[in-house]
């Protein structure tokens, strides 16, 4: 419901019964907070892919740690949120195309910054993964290439930037990629073959293993790896430039910015991911905002 402010208060201005005066005040005040906070125009649309603890489903139900920064811009405006539960390269398409709102659980590239405006939560570094792993360590991309028995799983859509682009680029032209639709299932071909590796987010990995039954007898025998020309990457939610109109871009930016803070970031991933795996795969950082 929209609430013309001005006119209510002229209303209120010419009222003749004092005695009504301070209740009619009373609910001017109420409308002026109702319409402080701003509004959204429209319930923001969020497919989401369920991988590890970043986004959990059950019964329907969504949480974890990304649906927990949203619930704070929820609880303090007049946004809601959304979500539906999609594959990765569909939540990819459904916002390259223009038919969702936010991008969530997103690395910062070129470009995604076409399509929306970025609002950063961690730094995140990927990482080469292996499962009961014999293998020598490896520190460079070309100890990869070099490990002839070695094959790269890669899940469709995942992007770490330039150099994880050329170190699947280059493990293709050798004939050593296997492309799977999502993490878990990259997890489970792992878990029976220790001649293939992956790369991708420690805290996606861990939260997969963590979350399947399945896997978790592979816990204590994941090996992370730090690949030198893998950087650190700014990861968090893109909001659309084509679905939105400005003024609903210009309310959740504002909404991100005065609302989400680094220690309830640093809280929500403390919260699923032993130190260990935050350490090597996840910085919090205002500076990068």
């Amino acid at each position: 419901m929209l609430i013309d402010v001005k006119n209510t208060m002229q209303m209120i201005m010419q009222i003749k019964n004092l005695k009504l005066f301070p209740h009619l005040l009373l609910l001017s005040c109420l409308f002026l907070a109702v319409t402080a906070h701003g509004r959204c125009s429209r319930p923001i649309q969020v497919p989401v892919t369920a991988y590890g603890y970043s986004v959990i489903v059950k019964d329907k139900k969504f949480s974890g740690i990304l649906p927990e920064v949203l619930n704070i811009i929820q609880a303090k405006s007049n946004c809601r949120f959304e979500y539906t539960l999609v594959p990765k390269n569909r939540q990819e398409i459904l916002f390259e195309t223009g038919q969702s709102d936010l991008l969530v659980g997103a690395v910062k590239t070129a470009r995604r910054d076409k399509l929306g405006i970025f609002f950063n939560l961690i730094q995140l570094r990927a990482t080469l993964i292996s499962v009961n792993a014999k293998h020598a360590p490896i520190q460079r991309a070309t100890d990869l290439y070099s490990r002839s028995e070695l094959k790269l799983l890669v899940v469709r859509a995942y992007d770490y930037g330039p150099a994880y682009q050329e170190i699947v680029a280059e493990m293709s032209q050798l004939g050593r990629v296997i492309v799977e639709s999502d993490a878990p299932s990259v997890a489970r071909l792992m878990r029976s073959n220790s001649k293939y590796v992956t790369i991708m987010a420690p805290t996606i990995f861990s939260g997969i293993v963590q979350i399947d039954p399945a896997l978790g007898d592979i816990i204590k025998k994941i090996r992370y790896e730090k690949l030198e020309s893998l950087q650190w990457n700014e990861s968090g939610i893109y909001i659309s430039k084509t679905s939105l109109s400005l003024a609903d871009q210009r309310e959740l930016k504002t909404y991100f910015d005065k609302y989400v803070n680094l220690e309830d970031v640093r809280r929500a991933y403390q919260k699923y991911y032993p130190p260990d795996v935050i350490k090597i795969g996840i910085r919090f950082s205002d500076s990068t905002r």
